[in-house]
């Protein structure tokens, strides 16, 4: 359910638009040129094209709705709606109640959660909204969408605003998503002449993306019924928009998880037994997205198949697995997140079919998005298979636990400078943020544990972690007193190691 913004709430939001306002102001050409957010593969970016689309983002921050959403999703900041209609409409832009809630750190964040949903809403042509979801700034497909799509991907305007606060505050790495995920993308990016696997995971991380967006189109159209008149005109003008959909429904009946729609009571529509297994792709390829995201390659030399653990999320990487090109490779990458997510139970009901059913999501996806998904498929389908040797694959596994480590370093860093100013501020919901540290720094710690168990952590390196620790946990607890316990389990853990 949804409701509208109350008066406090509408006044955060006025503060979140004039911000966005500002970050407009500074996406010249040549600014947003500067921050290369086009610069992928394939043909030279469109830079004034990207321009004028950027330049509407302030303008519709007041010719859409907001309303509040209280269930959205824990991952989503806010949700734009578009009708599913023959010319589709913008119907609403639903934002979490901490999107709008009280206090003022955070407002450019918040801010850049607004620029991607804006950019969703972006009219053109008759019923078009060219800007939809293809890879996101915490995924692996970052950086390797073509100029085309990246011009018409959410997150690139999101990045894009980000680059240009940080070039205009002078404050580099303070909005960009950075992270394990980040810092391993980036290292195989760089070692592409090495090994495909970079790119496989890209392109699997498109095809999970896009058939969990899919998914859950299934479960609205589900719930979708027609009069016996229209569903018997094949004329129907709007037939065509819901002909992938029901192809769906039809390959799931195929395989016997439900009944073909049927006409009952001069209405056609699924039974409510079907309808709830419809309801169920999402939970499951919501739990492959989210293995996806935790993926921890693991590079060895030994093994002749890839191997997925969903309680680390370690991907197991044999060496003679990896002599493909990116697409084929992408699959094993599927194969073993399936099998390895097998017995989660969301999982299982579609457990015999898993690897046939994501492939169909993404074939019948929507007309715009297929036509964008085709592109990056053709581009990935360009590279060549590479026979990583022995040496160079053992050097790169070194290589990425080197930049986990270094990535781990750089945040603390500056997570360092940043607590003693949280701690100081006046407003107590501000400063709340602090009482969220303990279980950031105990993910690093076990992180960086695993990382040492497999490439030694320099003792210099493990000492100064342990003082930046001890630091940070001194002012937190200073300001929250309740998590020190919270806080002296990673301290002794990272301090065991130094």
């Amino acid at each position: 359910m949804t409701r509208d913004l109350s008066p406090a709430e509408q006044k955060v939001l006025a503060t979140i638009t004039a911000r966005i306002d500002a970050i407009v102001a500074l996406g010249t050409v040549a600014e947003l040129t500067a921050t290369a957010v086009l610069n992928g593969p394939g043909a030279a970016p469109d830079y004034p094209a990207f321009q004028q689309r950027f330049a509407r983002l302030g303008r519709r921050t007041r010719e859409v709705r907001f309303v509040v959403r209280e269930d959205l999703p824990a991952t989503m900041g806010a949700n734009t709606v578009i009708t599913d209609e023959e010319l589709p409409e913008v119907l609403e832009v639903q934002l979490r109640p901490g999107l709008v809630g009280p206090g003022t750190r955070g407002l450019t964040d918040r801010a850049l959660t607004l620029v991607h949903e804006l950019s969703h809403s972006l009219a053109e042509g008759v019923g078009g909204h060219p800007v939809k979801d293809y890879a996101y700034r915490t995924g692996w497909a970052w950086t390797y969408l073509s100029a085309e799509v990246a011009r018409s991907n959410a997150d690139t305007y999101a990045e894009a605003a980000a680059l240009l606060v940080e070039r205009s505050e002078n404050a580099w790495g303070q909005y960009q998503v950075f992270g394990r995920l980040a810092a391993r993308r980036g290292q195989l990016a760089r070692r592409s002449g090495t090994t495909t696997l970079g790119g496989a995971l890209a392109w699997l991380d498109v095809m999970v993306n896009r058939a969990w967006v899919r998914a859950d189109d299934c479960e609205g159209f589900a719930r979708k019924t027609f009069t016996e008149a229209k569903w018997k005109t094949p004329e129907w003008s709007v037939w065509k928009r819901h002909a992938r959909l029901l192809a769906l429904e039809n390959q799931l009946a195929s395989w016997g998880y439900i009944t073909e729609r049927t006409v009952r009571g001069g209405v056609a529509g699924l039974l409510p037994r079907d309808q709830a297994v419809v309801a169920q792709l999402l939970p499951y390829l919501r739990e492959l997205k989210y293995a996806v995201d935790r993926i921890d390659p693991v590079l060895v030399e030994r093994g002749d198949r890839i191997t997925f653990d969903p309680a680390s999320g370690a991907l197991r990487v044999p060496r003679g697995t990896v002599d493909r090109a990116p697409l084929a490779l992408a699959e094993l990458l599927l194969d073993a997140l399936i099998e390895g997510t097998g017995a989660l139970p969301a999982a299982k009901p579609f457990a015999q079919r898993a690897r046939e059913l994501v492939r169909a999501l993404v074939d019948q996806d929507r007309d715009v998005e297929r036509q964008g998904v085709a592109t990056l498929r053709s581009i990935f389908a360009a590279v060549p298979a590479v026979q990583p040797s022995a040496d160079r694959w053992a050097a790169l596994a070194v290589e990425l636990d080197a930049a986990v480590l270094a990535d781990l370093r750089s945040r603390w860093e500056r997570l360092a400078k940043d607590i003693p100013a949280v701690a100081k501020l006046p407003d107590e919901v501000d400063r709340k943020v602090l009482a969220g540290l303990a279980e950031y720094f105990a993910e690093d710690v076990e992180l960086l544990r695993t990382v040492h168990g497999r490439t030694p952590v320099p003792p210099d390196v493990r000492r100064e972690l342990a003082a930046t620790l001890k630091e940070a946990a001194l002012h937190i607890t200073n300001a929250y007193p309740d998590r020190r316990p919270d806080l002296d389990k990673p301290r002794a853990r990272l301090e065991a190691l130094a």
